[in-house]
């Protein structure tokens, strides 16, 4: 892999199964007009740069529950993500992972990963909403 990531590296959200998790939580005007804003660029020759087409996927992920990616970002390089909620329903972030583009299709990362993801996302979002309400408290506690 040649994506070298550390934190606080970016990647293009359209093109990475992270990214469209995240762009899927968005209501669709204003996801197009980010995208008409900052047009998406070919990076692999499996790119899907075309706006029309990306918002059908992404009502797929939305839908569906999760994003795979197949060697959009880079090639030789599969990815599947989750979104990670908060007690208020909003996604906040998302869980995924990444790896050699060895399988025979990009839906075998399904079999292999989802349940596994999902089973992270149960216990972070456990994990959220205990914060979210120990923020709650400490704020009400101010209040009194």
């Amino acid at each position: 892999m040649s994506v070298s990531l550390m934190p606080g590296s970016r990647l293009p959200a359209y093109c990475t199964s992270m990214g469209r998790v995240l762009l899927a939580d968005k209501p669709e005007p204003e996801t197009r007009a980010m995208l008409k804003k900052h047009p998406p660029t070919r990076r692999t020759e499996r790119s899907v740069t075309d706006i029309d087409k990306l918002l059908r996927i992404l009502n797929k992920v939305r839908t569906q529950g999760y994003a795979i990616n197949d060697q959009e970002i880079e090639l030789g390089l599969r990815s599947i993500a989750v979104p990670l909620y908060d007690s208020r329903g909003h996604v906040v972030a998302a869980l995924n992972t990444g790896v050699a583009a060895v399988q025979d299709g990009a839906l075998e990362l399904k079999a292999l990963y989802l349940d596994k993801l999902l089973a992270v996302q149960r216990v972070g979002e456990a994990a959220l909403g205990l914060a979210h309400n120990a923020l709650k408290w400490n704020h009400l506690s101010v209040q009194l």
